[in-house]
């Protein structure tokens, strides 16, 4: 990688391989590496589309599970549980209770 076209770049990985005690031939790389590796990590991995499909499938199993416990401990309410619930935490104005 060349960034001597851009000295103030070069001066900043020059600095953060000092201070990182990297020297020699390779330590600007290796401090962009560093960086690339911390983004990386703050960024995270976009998941694959199957990792997305379980997660969908998972919310919608365990989304019917809760509806059905909720309905189960709480008899009066009535499908669709949504509107319930709403009926339930909200007054006609849409203020909670």
């Amino acid at each position: 990688m060349n960034i001597t076209h851009r000295p103030d770049l070069d001066d900043q990985v020059e600095r953060l391989a000092a201070q990182l005690g990297l020297s020699g031939h390779g330590r600007k790389t290796a401090v962009i590496e560093k960086a690339l590796k911390a983004l990386e990590e703050q960024v995270g991995r976009y998941p694959s589309q199957s990792e997305i499909r379980a997660s969908l499938n998972r919310f919608l199993e365990n989304g019917q599970k809760l509806r059905e416990e909720i309905l189960a401990q709480n008899p009066d309410l009535r499908e669709p549980l949504s509107q319930s619930l709403q009926d339930e935490l909200y007054d006609e104005r849409g203020i909670p209770k």
